[in-house]
């Protein structure tokens, strides 16, 4: 069963004052969403390691023009603190708001997860004989 957060299969990496930011996907009810991924750098294969995750469909709260400060700043603040950060240095704070805010571009165009472990293998259609039209399409997929 493939994980609810693999850090091996990524769209791009961006490493910035000590955090390194992850545009990858993540299972969320049963299906993979693209989401970006904040942890401290240089540890990204220790097991103990606690991501944080911004989703797709949550990424409006950091924008500059559409934004929530009120639902961002904790967050931000929870981030901070989960990635070592000085909590009691509101620049780091302001740090973390900013990478997210600067990564939104990339995490906006990370494409639809494609599962490695499928390979499609045929085509197939469905013809009515009696009109000719097809009534439907499939993709024969090896796993």
């Amino acid at each position: 069963m493939t994980p609810d957060l693999d850090l091996t299969k990524r769209q791009w990496t961006k490493t910035r004052g000590g955090v390194t930011a992850i545009g990858t996907w993540i299972r969320l009810d049963g299906s993979f969403k693209p989401c970006m991924v904040l942890i401290p750098a240089g540890r990204e294969y220790d097991e103990r390691l606690i991501p944080c995750v911004v989703t797709q469909d949550r990424a409006w709260i950091w924008s500059e023009d559409v934004g929530d400060p009120a639902q961002s700043a904790p967050i931000a603040f929870s981030f901070a603190e989960t990635l070592g950060l000085s909590v009691h240095e509101p620049r780091n704070i302001i740090f973390v708001a900013s990478f997210i805010h600067d990564m939104l571009g990339d995490l906006l165009h990370i494409p639809p997860y494609q599962n490695d472990s499928k390979v499609s293998v045929a085509e197939a259609t469905l013809i009515d004989n009696g009109t000719g039209k097809v009534v439907g399409e499939t993709e024969i997929i090896e796993q």
